[in-house]
């Protein structure tokens, strides 16, 4: 399925080793995911990406971590991303139960949720689909159901970062590691 090659850790140059040794040391696997490997011919990028990444993933306060990675599982769903859906898929299970997690994938307006959480997620696949459709209105919404603005921009930012890192990983064909099994989804819009 890639449609370029990946540069496994142990046979990338020494400024590309360097990055993915980061990568290592901050993953809860101790692996260098498929998708940052295909990154390999861009190290500056990929640093930048992967920056972004833990700082908007790993303490996304004043979201929670089951509501980040809700929006990151919605937004990849609806952009019809097969290998983010199954790596935020995994870890939203262990967040709220695979059932609820798979559940979500499928659709989340079915999905037994809090109101406040579909709210988060109707704002996340609004923008997702139709950016240039957002209004203040949107924004109300969100701080109807309780959201500061440190939340609202926060939500925003992973969403959007979710666009972004999906449409790469689908252009460069980026094929699951082996283990990982793939997640039933259906489109979020």
């Amino acid at each position: 399925m890639r449609w370029i090659p990946r540069i496994a850790p142990e046979d990338a140059p020494p400024g590309l080793r360097a990055t993915h040794d980061r990568i290592r040391a901050q993953s809860a696997s101790q692996r260098v995911a498929h998708l940052w490997q295909a990154w390999w011919a861009h190290p500056e990028g990929l640093d930048a990406t992967f920056a972004t990444y833990r700082a908007l993933m790993e303490n996304p306060s004043p979201l929670t971590p089951a509501q980040a990675e809700l929006i990151a599982l919605v937004v990849s769903a609806n952009n019809g991303c097969a290998y983010c859906v199954a790596h935020h898929g995994t870890r939203l299970a262990r967040l709220v139960g695979d059932e609820l997690a798979r559940h979500v994938a499928r659709d989340y307006r079915e999905a037994n949720l809090a109101a406040r959480d579909r709210v988060l997620l109707d704002c996340a696949v609004a923008l997702s689909c139709e950016p240039a459709e957002r209004t203040a209105a949107d924004i109300e919404r969100l701080r109807e159901y309780g959201f500061d603005d440190a939340g609202i921009l926060r939500a925003i930012e992973i969403a959007a970062f979710y666009a972004y890192v999906n449409r790469v990983a689908l252009a460069l064909g980026v094929e699951l590691e082996p283990g990982l099994k793939p997640w039933e989804f259906g489109e979020q819009a």
